[in-house]
């Protein structure tokens, strides 16, 4: 009897044991599980693609850090949605269409405009962060250019996929003689040399760019002529169900931010100016 009883509190003893360990391996998946939504699950990572030398909108400032007024509107979206995260990959743009497609990127942040080719394969952002003027720029001892028809028989550096190139081309189909085009991917920064160098005699750059390669480089260049129509800029993603949703958190920021004051204090900043109203300038 007195051996069953020893039997009988051994057994018991094991059990108490058996389900503290249960227990305790409970509360540790419990807690593994806790930790791992601490340490961002929760949190979506997108990667932006953008050219990073196109200032004041993509650049990388004196301390190494990528900043610009694209830039800071999607970092203040980040800030105030915590479950969005983006990581930025500089590249030329036309790269960046290629990483979108293959999905190495998930969005374009380089004062992306509306075209008819774009419109078909991409979805934009509805909110539109900025409004780009742009005009003519030539050396500053020129005096023969000061409009397009000015431009017939030149040669026109210019950035094949901006909208000044599709509006140049749209006004060489009548005119005579043609406008040459000598055109770079390497944005205006390039375009600008060019005019700089005597490669070619204009191009067709936004004005606050203009400015500052101008200034930065001692260009000796001018801006002529009236503004060009006023261009409105967005981002740009992939056509799917997760971009839409992106596309819409990033719209829905953007109206908070122009409601609040904080897109025209960015633009104040980066641009000069409030870039987020069409200028009626000339």
């Amino acid at each position: 009897m007195i051996i069953w009883k020893k039997k009988l509190v051994t057994y018991s003893v094991m059990a108490v044991m058996l389900i503290s360990l249960l227990v305790v391996a409970g509360c540790g998946a419990k807690e593994q599980t806790s930790q791992g939504a601490k340490n961002g699950n929760d949190v979506k990572t997108y990667y932006v693609g953008t050219r990073g030398t196109y200032k004041p909108y993509t650049y990388v400032d004196d301390k190494e850090q990528l900043t610009g007024f694209d830039i800071e509107i999607l970092k203040e979206v980040e800030k105030r949605n915590k479950d969005i995260k983006f990581e930025f990959k500089t590249m030329s743009i036309e790269s960046g269409f290629v990483a979108l497609e293959a999905k190495q990127i998930d969005l374009i942040a380089n004062q992306m405009v509306h075209n008819s080719d774009r419109d078909t394969k991409y979805l934009f952002t509805k909110e539109a962060n900025n409004v780009k003027d742009t005009q003519l720029v030539v050396k500053k001892d020129r005096n023969d250019i000061k409009t397009i028809d000015d431009l017939r028989g030149k040669v026109v550096a210019v950035v094949p996929t901006s909208p000044n190139y599709r509006e140049l081309k749209k006004y060489n189909e009548t005119a005579e003689p043609k406008i040459k085009f000598l055109l770079t991917d390497k944005g205006a920064a390039e375009t600008l040399n060019m005019v700089a160098s005597g490669r070619a005699d204009a191009s067709a750059d936004n004005k606050l760019t203009m400015r500052e390669v101008n200034e930065t480089l001692n260009y000796g260049l001018k801006a002529v002529g009236e503004n060009l129509t006023p261009i409105p800029t967005f981002y740009i993603l992939r056509n799917d169900e997760d971009s839409a949703q992106l596309a819409n958190k990033i719209d829905a920021t953007l109206r908070e931010m122009k409601k609040d004051g904080t897109l025209k204090n960015l633009s104040e900043k980066f641009l000069e100016g409030d870039y987020t109203v069409p200028s009626t300038t000339k």
